[in-house]
Protein backbone atom coordinates (compact mmCIF):
# COMPACT_ATOMS: atom_id res chain seq x y z
CA UNK A 1 0.00 0.00 0.00
CA UNK A 2 1.36 3.35 -1.38
CA UNK A 3 2.06 5.53 1.68
CA UNK A 4 0.86 9.41 1.04
CA UNK A 5 1.91 12.87 2.77
CA UNK A 6 -0.53 15.58 2.16
CA UNK A 7 1.04 19.22 3.73
CA UNK A 8 -1.86 21.85 5.10
CA UNK A 9 -1.82 25.28 6.49
CA UNK A 10 -4.52 25.48 9.28
CA UNK A 11 -5.23 28.75 11.45
CA UNK A 12 -3.34 28.64 14.48
CA UNK A 13 -6.57 29.00 16.76
CA UNK A 14 -7.93 25.23 14.68
CA UNK A 15 -4.27 24.17 14.84
CA UNK A 16 -5.53 22.04 17.95
CA UNK A 17 -9.11 20.86 16.95
CA UNK A 18 -7.76 19.94 13.79
CA UNK A 19 -5.40 17.68 14.62
CA UNK A 20 -8.10 16.00 17.10
CA UNK A 21 -10.21 15.33 14.77
CA UNK A 22 -7.76 13.82 11.90
CA UNK A 23 -6.31 11.58 14.60
CA UNK A 24 -9.46 10.62 16.78
CA UNK A 25 -10.18 8.54 13.56
CA UNK A 26 -8.38 5.59 13.41
CA UNK A 27 -6.29 4.65 10.75
CA UNK A 28 -7.04 7.81 9.23
CA UNK A 29 -3.23 9.40 9.69
CA UNK A 30 -0.83 10.93 11.79
CA UNK A 31 -0.34 15.11 11.76
CA UNK A 32 2.90 15.87 12.18
CA UNK A 33 3.20 19.98 12.67
CA UNK A 34 6.33 21.41 10.49
CA UNK A 35 6.20 24.89 10.82
CA UNK A 36 4.43 25.93 14.24
CA UNK A 37 4.97 29.44 13.35
CA UNK A 38 3.06 29.23 10.17
CA UNK A 39 0.94 26.16 11.38
CA UNK A 40 1.53 24.15 8.40
CA UNK A 41 1.46 20.16 8.83
CA UNK A 42 1.61 17.18 7.04
CA UNK A 43 -0.70 14.65 7.31
CA UNK A 44 0.89 10.92 7.04
CA UNK A 45 -1.56 8.40 5.43
CA UNK A 46 -2.28 6.01 3.11
CA UNK A 47 -3.45 6.06 -0.91
CA UNK A 48 -6.85 4.41 0.42
CA UNK A 49 -7.70 7.35 2.95
CA UNK A 50 -6.54 10.22 0.74
CA UNK A 51 -10.56 10.66 -0.50
CA UNK A 52 -12.00 10.17 2.93
CA UNK A 53 -9.48 12.92 4.19
CA UNK A 54 -10.28 15.10 1.27
CA UNK A 55 -14.06 14.87 2.39
CA UNK A 56 -13.01 15.67 5.70
CA UNK A 57 -11.93 19.08 4.33
CA UNK A 58 -14.76 19.28 2.44
CA UNK A 59 -17.11 18.92 5.66
CA UNK A 60 -14.44 20.91 7.91
CA UNK A 61 -14.54 23.94 5.95
CA UNK A 62 -18.09 24.03 5.57
CA UNK A 63 -18.24 23.78 9.09
CA UNK A 64 -15.81 26.87 8.92
CA UNK A 65 -12.22 25.57 9.89
CA UNK A 66 -9.99 26.85 7.27
CA UNK A 67 -7.62 24.21 6.30
CA UNK A 68 -5.71 25.07 2.96
CA UNK A 69 -3.94 22.35 1.11
CA UNK A 70 -0.31 23.14 0.22
CA UNK A 71 -0.19 20.00 -2.00
CA UNK A 72 -3.46 18.75 -4.29
CA UNK A 73 -5.01 16.00 -2.88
Amino acid sequence: MEDVIIKVKVPRSQLAFFIAIIESYEGLGVVRVTHRKETEAEIYTSAYAREILSQLFHNLRREGVLIRPLRAL
